[in-house]
């Protein structure tokens, strides 16, 4: 099994926020740590990667559009969503900053609660990175999801979009 927080191959398991989680020192390391709340846990997650160029955009945005129906979201939240994720995608590929060339990838993760849509997007980012907070992109950002933020660690920029339902989902 692969482990999507750091692309190690072997048995991980991925704890809440997609940080793996470590067995204590008195517990085996072969059996994963059980979250404490099971209500932490997305109850359907979808993870893509593709190319950081422009043209790759449109398998994030498709992936985007499938989940919104899955999810029995109506056509202007799914319109919103392909919007938001679209956007996303694009405060990284146009950021002068942001590194040409092949290698790097964008990471996209939805993930669907019982009452909203995280979708996070991803990528390696130069020191220094961080979108203009204060431009278009943004702002059309902020107006079609319910929160929206950015965050950097480790070298990886973030930008997380969250969904709300208009109404709790039927399990």
């Amino acid at each position: 099994m692969r482990d999507e927080t750091t692309g190690d191959e072997g048995a991980g398991f991925t704890g809440p926020g997609g940080a793996a989680a470590q067995a204590p020192a008195d517990k085996p390391a072969d059996k994963p740590v059980e979250p404490e709340s099971a209500e932490l846990l997305p109850e359907s997650e979808v993870f893509i990667e593709i190319p950081a160029d422009r043209l790759f955009v449109v398998l994030a945005r498709s992936a985007a559009v499938h989940l919104g129906a899955v999810l029995h979201l109506g056509i202007t939240d799914v319109t919103d969503l392909r919007l938001a994720v679209d956007e996303a995608c694009a405060l990284f590929l146009l950021h002068p900053a942001f590194p040409d060339g092949g290698a790097i990838g964008l990471a996209c993760r939805f993930a669907a609660y019982q009452e909203e849509l995280r979708v996070t997007v991803r990528a390696p980012v130069p020191p220094g990175f961080a979108p203009d907070t204060e431009g278009i992109g943004w702002i059309m950002l902020g107006a079609l999801v319910d929160d929206l933020a950015w965050t950097r660690q480790d070298g990886f920029g973030t930008v997380t979009l969250t969904k709300r339902f208009r109404q709790p989902r039927a399990t």
